[in-house]
């Protein structure tokens, strides 16, 4: 998909990269969904057997990638993070 290819705000890094970066960091993958009408990425609290991925975690790991986004809170009331595309 060419929303794969596109790169986060202040970073070189592609959409697809961090999903792998995501996964790598939490031995998971949490929520997902890429908004095409509002051209952003939204990553929602997680829950597995074990594995807790909260908003606050995504927020650390985001900041520590140099990745701007915004707090929010997603479908069904869930807290995420949502970063816009270029």
């Amino acid at each position: 998909m060419k929303a794969n290819n596109k790169t986060l705000p202040n970073t070189n890094i592609t959409l697809k990269e961090f999903k792998e970066l995501l996964f790598e960091h939490f031995k998971a993958y949490p929520s997902m969904r890429t908004d095409y009408k509002k051209n952003v990425f939204v990553v929602g609290e997680t829950y597995y057997d074990k594995i807790e991925i909260k908003q606050n975690k995504l927020c650390t790991f985001c900041d520590s990638l140099g990745i701007k986004y915004k707090k929010s809170i997603g479908y069904y009331f869930s807290k995420c993070v949502v970063i816009a595309l270029n």
